[in-house]
């Protein structure tokens, strides 16, 4: 059996969805299944070395032309007997599909998105999804919003929850040490991960920073990491106007090597989130021992569990509450740590790649 996997994203910076690919495939190519062969199809992105023998380029690199011409042409000539695509699927297309629908946030959230990527995500995604033999998603709320806006029997979508890279876990405090001497942070610090944009809520958490500094006298810094995406700029230039420039670290895009050293060194790690399918920064977060506040919204709950400070991501004065207690308690910070590298070590890629080999199957 032939499966043909679109991996475009790989190289991209594009976070959720490069992480999602990338770990898929490494679990799914580590299979004892000879029965199936991986075609891997890049754009301009050369794959990981070991990789090689299954890659195939597909030209161009832009999508309106890759989708709808190259990719069904391809497919056609490679005999494939299942394609899988996140979010769009060629119009016509030689083979079953399969669709990877991480959320739909640009349906109840357009406010966050530009123009363009709305009206292009609003226009695909719903043929995608009704015409794939079935649809991936990562949480059950992705599962509910999915179903419920797009009118699909919710038995179509198949639910496999993310997990945390092998490369997030616990490091010894010297190598910690060393990786942030080299990023240049030093002190103790509130870490924030995600691409720099309205959803992921960070003028609430710089608000809610300068209001938890000014009550505890806090000797904290803040740490933002992440690429300045839709709106970046003027997110960030809130700091100046609360007055935090010198209590703010802004690291932009950074790799895995140095992402796992901050997670490490973290007194807390603040994910507000207004919105997500999933949340996967916080089980990276858990199994590198980092205590977790996050949103008590959307799929965040039910990724966290009982192993996070869960807050109303709206409330300025509830971020800076649990801020602040986690920040004076480092008892209650333990308590966080330890739940939180227990309920990381229930999620798997490997339970993924195996529930995810069976939806080709099943396709196919």
């Amino acid at each position: 059996m032939r499966i043909g996997i679109d991996i475009h994203t790989l190289g991209e910076r594009q976070t959720g969805n490069e992480t999602y690919m990338r770990q898929l495939v490494e679990h799914l190519t580590a299979l004892p299944e000879p029965s199936v062969d991986y075609l891997l199809y890049h754009t301009r992105q050369s794959p990981a070395p070991e990789w090689a023998a299954r890659a195939h380029r597909v030209w161009p690199h832009t999508p309106a032309v890759r989708i709808p011409v190259s990719f069904p042409i391809v497919l056609r000539r490679d005999r494939v007997h299942a394609a899988h695509f996140q979010y769009v699927t060629p119009p016509w297309c030689p083979c079953p599909t399969v669709v990877s629908v991480h959320d739909i946030s640009y349906e109840s959230h357009p406010e966050f998105f530009p123009a363009r990527t709305r009206a292009r995500m609003r226009a695909l995604v719903p043929r995608a999804v009704r015409s794939a033999a079935a649809v991936l998603t990562i949480s059950e709320f992705s599962r509910r919003d999915i179903a419920e806006r797009y009118r699909i029997d919710p038995a179509r979508i198949v639910v496999t929850p993310l997990a945390a890279a092998p490369v997030f876990r616990p490091l010894p405090a010297a190598e910690t040490e060393s990786r942030l001497d080299r990023l240049g942070i030093t002190g103790p610090y509130v870490l924030a991960v995600g691409n720099v944009q309205p959803r992921k809520n960070l003028v609430r958490l710089l608000e809610a920073f300068a209001l938890a500094r000014q009550r505890m006298d806090l000797p904290h810094r803040l740490v933002l990491v992440g690429r300045r995406a839709y709106r970046g700029d003027a997110i960030l230039a809130r700091q100046d106007a609360l007055g935090l420039s010198a209590h703010v670290v802004t690291t932009g895009f950074v790799g895995d090597d140095d992402l796992v050293a901050l997670y490490n060194g973290a007194d807390v790690f603040a994910y507000p989130s207004l919105y997500e399918g999933f949340g996967l920064p916080i089980l990276e977060a858990m199994e590198c021992g980092a205590p977790v506040i996050t949103s008590a919204t959307t799929a965040l709950p039910e990724v966290a569990g009982d192993a996070a400070e869960l807050v109303d991501p709206c409330s300025v004065d509830d971020i800076a509450a649990a801020l602040g207690r986690l920040l004076t308690s480092p008892g209650w910070r333990e308590t966080l740590r330890a739940r939180g590298m227990l309920r990381a070590s229930e999620f798997s890629w490997r339970r993924v790649a195996e529930e995810t080999l069976a939806v080709y199957k099943q396709a196919a």
